[in-house]
């Protein structure tokens, strides 16, 4: 029997954000689904046509890796250092207006804005919505936010690197994330310096060791509290990052040094380090010791646990059935940690259990849905006075998801319960409210038929909503029938 439309169009919402006006799946949902996984896909501000949006300023291009990102950081903390230097000289409106001018706008509001665009045109109006949703995935297991040295121009390059990693294995994406620079700053990884190094011996520095990165190692990122390690292993996995830093063309640069992330042996803790039991010991060069303990992490039957339940709670589940969570930690360890492989496995999993397990969509991904299935334009004003119009970055904020601004280290939630709460919910009525109107106004004449076959392409799963959603179409209110549709419990959860 072939599937239902309800069940596709769910199924779609589950793995991806949802299918878009006009869009077919066919009778093979999850090879639909895993074909979206065998190419990394480019990443852009981009039009409802998947061509690059061109009215934007030349300075919103967004910044690779490399040392141009270098330079960017640099001159954003230069930036910084200079506007607060002139505090002391200008009155009081003059340096706020300054710092708006020259700090607030271009680092804390437009850097981010374009990331956040970027990555939700990319989502909405792209061929491969199920690849970004678990790019999404990756980019909050391996979380990084701004707030530590200036850092806002580092996040978005950061999570934008993770993709090109996720056609291989996870240690390899493992490795670029621990190391990547965004991360080194994040965690404070380059003031984490050896107790016994030549830095602290020869008074260098008063830095020394931190445990932010190899702590979140462990917890996070691999093995979780349930691997069993210790405190010491901790301290020991501490020791080892130790030395690995971020050079940037700051004085201290000397020429011919590369600029990025770079292992600096004099703030290197020397000797051997034991985690887990396992002795890591740099016999040719010291760097190999990371390398060493990144391929075990990865490879450690603890980490394919926490990993296959984690996915398995994101995309299916907060409790996920005891088959999928086999299936998909299997597929880990039988590939070895192979992505496109466990991410199918994910795919295998959320249709076949698609009937008797359901997952609240968060913020983002309701957010991202609910314009994805409808066909209405993303919003497109820039956080910039004097512009008007809605701000996607600020819409999210209100629904309780400022992105990139998570909080914590481990990421925005990823259980259900999470985000169920009543004034989160009535973020989302007052927004579905706001934007449904404004998508009837952008499509003018074609609203109505277009929220007509959002409503056929659900189906009965819209329950008994349905006949409220028909009724205000009968009514012409399409604003209030798109409104609803996203509103109902049918789509809120997939």
């Amino acid at each position: 029997m072939s599937p239902s439309p309800g069940d596709l169009q769910r199924y779609a919402r589950r793995v991806g954000f949802g299918l878009a006006p006009g869009e077919r799946i066919g009778d093979d949902p999850v090879g639909w689904a895993a074909a979206q996984l065998r190419v990394v896909p480019p990443i852009a501000i981009i039009e409802p046509d998947g061509t690059p949006r061109a009215d934007l300023p030349a300075g919103l291009r967004l910044q690779d890796s490399g040392d141009g990102l270098m330079h960017a950081w640099q001159q954003a903390i230069d930036t910084v250092a200079a506007v607060r230097a002139r505090s002391a000289s200008l009155g009081e409106a003059a340096f706020r207006r300054e710092q708006t001018e020259r700090v607030v706008i271009p680092y804390y509001r437009l850097e981010h804005w374009k990331e956040v665009q970027a990555r939700a045109t990319t989502a909405v109006y792209g061929p491969t919505p199920v690849f970004e949703r678990f790019w999404h995935f990756w980019t909050n297991h391996f979380t990084v936010a701004p707030g530590t040295m200036q850092n806002d121009v580092l996040v978005g390059p950061c999570q934008r690197a993770l993709r090109e990693r996720m056609g291989g294995t996870f240690r390899d994406l493992l490795w670029l994330a621990v190391t990547h620079p965004a991360m080194l700053v994040y965690l404070d990884n380059v003031r984490n310096t050896g107790p016994n190094s030549r830095a602290r011996r020869e008074r260098w520095t008063a830095n020394s060791v931190n445990e932010n990165l190899g702590r979140e190692l462990l917890e996070l990122f691999t093995l979780s509290p349930a691997g069993g390690y210790t405190q010491q292993d901790v301290e020991q996995v501490t020791l080892i990052l130790t030395g690995w830093r971020v050079q940037r063309p700051d004085r201290s640069h000397r020429p011919g040094l590369p600029l990025g992330t770079r292992f600096a042996y004099d703030w290197h803790e020397p000797g051997a380090q034991t985690v887990l039991g396992r002795r890591y010991q740099a016999l040719f060069k010291a760097e190999s010791k990371l390398e060493d303990l990144i391929s075990d992490l990865a490879a450690h039957p603890a980490t394919a646990r926490h990993l296959a339940r984690k996915l398995c709670v994101h995309f299916i589940d907060d409790e996920p059935p005891a088959q999928a969570l086999a299936e998909v930690e299997r597929a880990w360890l039988d590939s070895g940690g192979h992505l496109p492989t466990v991410h199918e496995a994910v795919l295998r999993a959320g249709w076949r259990t698609l009937t008797r397990t359901r997952k609240f969509a968060s913020p983002e991904a309701w957010f991202l849905q609910l314009h994805r299935t409808s066909g209405a334009e993303l919003p497109r004003a820039l956080p910039v006075p004097g512009e008007p119009g809605l701000k996607t970055f600020w819409l999210l904020a209100d629904l309780g998801q400022p992105l990139p601004r998570c909080p914590q280290p481990n990421g925005w939630p990823i259980r259900s319960a999470d985000w169920l709460s009543r004034e989160l919910l009535d973020r989302r009525v007052r927004l579905a409210q706001l934007l449904a109107q404004a998508a009837v106004r952008s499509a003018g004449a074609a609203a109505r038929e277009r929220v007509a076959e959002l409503v056929a392409a659900e189906g009965a799963g819209l329950g008994e909503g349905r006949s409220l959603v028909e009724q205000a179409l009968a009514e012409r209110d399409p604003a209030r029938a798109l409104a609803l549709v996203w509103l109902s419990p049918e789509f809120l959860w997939s």
